[in-house]
């Protein structure tokens, strides 16, 4: 059996041939990091802060 040994979260490639799902260690708040698809190398920051959120929004 599994066990899980730290708190986690997930990211979905945007890729549209790739769109795997894949595992990321939850982080400190106010903090990011960033990650690259292991299937096709794409790269991510997580989490996205809200302030960027609001900024890619308008």
């Amino acid at each position: 059996m599994a066990k899980l040994i730290r708190p986690s979260w997930a990211i979905r490639c945007t890729q549209s041939g790739c769109r795997t799902l894949f595992e990321v260690a939850k982080i400190e708040d106010g903090r990011q990091q960033e990650v690259v698809c292991p299937n096709c190398g794409e790269h991510y920051v997580y989490p996205i802060l809200d302030e960027e959120e609001n900024n890619q929004n308008g």
